[in-house]
């Protein structure tokens, strides 16, 4: 093959990696709810389910490749079945959203689609490191001396590309607002799958003739690295909660971040030993650097404050390109050959490598960890960032020339990664428009009897039911049809991938045309919120609320506001204590913690998840602040809350003190959440 279809081929690959990518990471967002759903059987049960499912891209490998050389033809394959997969689970979110009783299929096709994605990424990055040479069109599978330095150019392509398509995932889900497809059936949703489940199938035609090529070495990193863009700079949410600025700036950062991609990586593998060494030990210490300071460093409650969250927000933009330049590090091995039965154990690897540092993460909200769960993801960024160290340990002793990437790419070429960066921005900028709050005037209005406010109080479950779905439109419904002045909602998600990434707070605010304020608890990507109708009142002197950790295993947090909603200041509280039924003394002292900042003194709504049930301690501890439940008082006492479909427990309340009285109270029944929401009507006057 002449020299400019071959680079024709090499561009097509790198969108395909792009686009592959893209796909490989909404899977794995997808992935948390469908976790979730096993934890109900228990943490051991959750853990041999992501286990056994992250492990199982080999097996997929197997199927894909077995006895084949690495071609084109095999790319072609392995892409279309994850385009299929990716169609079919697509059909049955639409189905489901439909009313269809779908959701375990959804759950056994959706884990197997993941595997598969992890197995097809590994196929096609291997693929895309294939270095180009005369002998290899033979298929004879070597490589001559002039090509030895292309095996970086190879890495820097496979890092641009993963990179890339994680940015370009993200990218995707905010022009839904953060809510992913995936769990979506509306017109949007599907519009955005097909065009990059089409444009990847394209690309994968384009290069079914291409033939095998010895290939990069060390694709088990993907794992980890992939672990890294979900949870963090590919994580808009992530990033908006962790640093605190808006979701809107988030997402701008996003497309700088991809800029910054496009650039660098490519600028860092240019010839020159003196700035390949430089390069290879700047960027995995910044890269581990980065990750420790944003887990490590940042206050759970109050967050890093108004200077020092810009400042995150810049190290966190700049944790994309340096994270990139390491992976492209990392990938910058002696070629080989390429063969099915390395692969497939590479996948499993890489597989592991991706779900353990992300359920790690948050295992230790059930099971603590010996030590603060942030060393999660710094170990992951270690696991990235040490092959990459040790590329620079080789390359001092290692001649100039082999190290040099060849200096032969014109404009075009260098033109392609900036453009693909532009996509990522253009959708961004699309993305700005779906995210950012408005200020002014909602134009829903309800018809309130004067003298009276509604608070709907809603644990949401970070947005997953039990089919497992993330269902946002359905809470969006349930808030908007129940006349609510304010919401009190708990376990409201911000990037959790538990939840599939969304961010919750800015998406129920945006689509009910409400304001919020949030609580951290746990972590600062899950916590408690206010929701307020800006229309029928404004809320003002917000505090957030720390509460004792306890027995564990999670910290808990409240947050109160004052509402004139009712034209009376009503000084409003939403808190979620401990979970576990034996931690009575942890709810006592949180209890004890909270009226001690927030004491009961006018008109005062306390709601939440107490984790309590009538007649425990808690609940006398409540009622002996003079407060009164709502449920108990003007509702039936009999209706239950917990879970959801099948209730069984009354863990939620809405209590009220003087001159408050209760008219009604409600408990839906919604199913959206593990939760049912309580709609009170309480009397101001």
């Amino acid at each position: 093959m002449s020299a400019a279809p071959r680079r024709r081929e090499d561009r097509v690959v790198l969108v395909l990696l792009v686009l592959v990518t893209a796909l490989v990471v909404e899977l794995v967002r997808a992935s948390g709810p469908l976790l979730d759903h096993a934890f109900a059987s228990g943490v051991e049960t959750a853990a041999l389910t992501a286990l056994a499912t992250y492990a199982a891209p080999g097996l997929f490998v197997v199927m894909i490749a077995a006895r084949l050389e690495i071609t084109g033809k095999v790319v072609l394959f392995a892409v279309v079945s994850l385009v299929v997969a990716r169609l079919a689970l697509q059909w049955l979110g639409t189905a489901i959203a439909g009313g269809a009783d779908l959701g375990l299929v959804r759950y056994g096709v959706g884990l197997a689609a993941v595997a598969l994605a992890v197995a097809v990424l590994v196929v096609v990055a291997a693929f895309a490191s294939g270095t180009a040479s005369p002998t290899a069109e033979t298929g004879t599978g070597t490589e001559t001396g002039t090509e030895a330095g292309s095996t970086l150019a190879r890495g820097t392509t496979v890092a641009l590309g993963v990179t890339l398509g994680t940015l370009l995932a993200a990218a995707l889900s905010t022009t839904l607002g953060t809510w992913d497809a995936y769990w979506r059936g509306d017109v949007g949703a599907w519009v955005l799958t097909l065009v990059v489940a089409v444009a990847a199938t394209a690309c994968a035609w384009t290069v079914r003739g291409r033939g095998a090529l010895p290939g990069t070495r060390a694709l088990w990193v993907l794992g980890p690295f992939l672990a890294l863009g979900v949870q963090t700079f590919a994580n808009p949410a992530f990033v908006a909660s962790q640093s605190g600025v808006s979701l809107t700036a988030a997402v701008v950062a996003l497309a700088v971040a991809g800029l910054g991609v496009a650039w660098f990586v490519p600028w860092a593998a240019r010839p020159g030993r003196a700035r390949f060494l430089a390069a290879s030990w700047i960027s995995p210490g910044l890269l581990v650097v980065g990750v420790a300071v944003t887990f490590l460093a940042v206050p759970r409650l109050d967050g890093p404050g108004d200077l020092g969250g810009w400042a995150l927000l810049v190290l966190l933009t700049a944790c994309a390109p340096v994270a990139g330049r390491t992976l492209a590090l990392c990938l910058t091995r002696p070629a080989r050959a390429v063969t099915w039965g390395r692969l497939a154990g590479t996948a499993s690897v890489a597989g592991l490598g991706a779900v353990v540092p992300l359920l790690g993460f948050q295992l230790d909200y059930d099971v603590p960890l010996p030590v603060p769960n942030g060393w999660v993801p710094v170990a992951a960024a270690l696991l990235v960032a040490v092959p990459a160290v040790a590329v620079g340990l080789r390359a001092r002793r290692a001649p100039a020339d082999d190290l040099a990437a060849p200096s032969t790419a014109g404009a075009d070429e260098r033109a392609l990664p900036l453009a693909l960066a532009g996509a990522v921005g253009v959708l961004a900028a699309v993305g700005v428009t779906q995210v950012h709050v408005d200020g002014g005037p909602d134009d829903v209005s309800y018809a309130q009897a004067p003298g009276t406010t509604t608070v709907l109080d809603w644990n949401l479950h970070y947005g997953v039911s039990a089919d497992p779905s993330v269902r946002l439109d359905e809470m969006v419904a349930t808030i908007e049809s129940s006349g609510a002045d304010v919401v009190t909602l708990q376990e409201v998600s911000r990037g959790w991938v538990l939840g599939g990434g969304a961010d919750m707070a800015t998406y129920l605010a945006r689509e009910t045309g409400m304001r919020v304020v949030f609580a951290p608890a746990a972590d600062r990507q899950f916590g408690n919120a206010i929701l307020w109708d800006p229309e029928r009142g404004g809320l003002d002197d917000v505090v957030l609320h720390a509460l004792p950790y306890g027995q564990g295993p999670q910290q808990r947090s409240a947050i109160s506001a004052t509402s004139d909603s009712s034209g009376l200041g009503v000084r409003v509280t939403s808190v979620h204590l401990q979970h576990r039924e034996e931690s009575t003394p942890t709810r006592l002292d949180q209890l004890d913690a909270l009226f001690a900042q927030e004491p009961v003194e006018g008109a005062y709504v306390l709601a939440g998840d107490l984790n309590s049930e009538p007649g425990w301690d808690e609940i006398t501890v409540v009622e002996d602040q003079g407060l009164e439940s709502g449920q108990d008082v003007a509702g039936d006492p009999d209706a239950l809350t917990s879970p959801s479909v099948a209730p069984a427990h009354r863990i939620d309340w809405v209590f009220g003190s003087p001159p408050l009285t209760f008219r009604s109270v409600d408990v839906l029944d919604v199913t959206a959440s593990d939760h049912r929401p309580l709609v009170a009507e309480i009397r101001t006057s």
